[in-house]
């Protein structure tokens, strides 16, 4: 028995490290080492303890692990998270980038900095260190992304939400991807967001649901809230929201658009219409 089971564990350690073979692709000048230890969502913790939780709510699914190594005091540590999908990847991704990064164009969107690079493509977040005693520069790092970008072969395409947004206004890099539990309610699922200036600060968001679901949220929504609370104009709702101060929302085929800390009221029924516009003119 005890055989079979040896059988069977050399079995499974070949194909994780076949599949994180494919994952991490030969690079002419660095010698290539995959870690064959395969993170999930139970064990991740392991290994990013105070940042797994984060990790975890945008639906993570594996984070495989490699180095390449180009002289001994050379190395560069590449680590692939992998999400359920490419709005989750986008979301994770988001939820770390900086306004102030340098950006490039690796993937669908990348940054770097000393000894750094990070990008997202489809369903993964990929994040490329420096681990060497010598830093090793830009060009090295790039040169390993894009191999790594082409082996994963993913659709390099932004969600088609983010789209959406009015760019008028829109404060550079703020747009983001909250996974669950938007505004502490639990059937507000996922929203896109974005962080706008015109006349004061305020956040303009997009709700995607499936067919009649946008409308059903709209509705529970507004479902919980007192009646002096709630003030509709033809298709926009006002509410007085305890917890989120005065939102505006609007419902539109499989989409519900909504404004928040918006010290304008003109203004965000504007940018609700804006968008609406925007979703009606993708929809032709």
């Amino acid at each position: 028995m005890k055989r079979y089971v040896v059988i069977l564990s050399i079995l499974l350690t070949g194909s994780v490290l076949f599949a994180a073979d494919r994952l991490f692709p030969e690079i002419p000048g660095w010698k290539l080492r995959v870690d064959p230890m395969v993170y999930s969502p139970d064990n991740l913790w392991e290994i990013i303890d105070g940042a797994a939780e984060l990790y975890l709510d945008y639906d993570f699914l594996d984070l495989h692990l490699a180095t390449y190594t180009g002289s001994p005091d050379r190395e560069v540590r590449v680590e692939l998270y992998h999400h359920a999908t490419p709005e989750n990847a986008y979301g994770i991704y988001t939820a770390e980038r900086m306004p102030d990064y340098h950006f490039i164009e690796m993937g669908i969107q990348g940054y770097t900095g000393p000894g750094i690079l990070h990008f997202f493509t489809g369903n993964y977040y990929i994040k490329i260190v420096s681990a060497g005693n010598i830093d090793v520069d830009e060009e090295s790092l790039i040169t390993i992304a894009g191999k790594i970008s082409s082996s994963l072969n993913q659709t390099v395409s932004w969600p088609a939400e983010t789209g959406f947004f009015p760019e008028e206004g829109k404060i550079y890099m703020s747009d983001a991807y909250i996974a669950s539990n938007f505004m502490g309610y639990s059937f507000f699922h996922s929203a896109f967001t974005a962080t706008y200036t015109a006349n004061g600060e305020f956040t303009l968001f997009i709700m995607h649901g499936e067919a009649g679901e946008a409308e059903a949220m709209l509705k529970k929504y507004v479902g919980l809230m007192k009646e002096d609370k709630i003030e509709q104009r033809g298709d926009i709702f006002i509410v007085q929201d305890i917890f989120n101060g005065r939102i505006y929302l609007s419902c539109k085929a499989d989409y519900l658009v909504g404004v928040m800390n918006a010290g304008d009221e003109t203004v965000a029924l504007e940018y609700i219409r804006k968008t609406m516009d925007r979703i009606a003119e993708e929809g032709q």
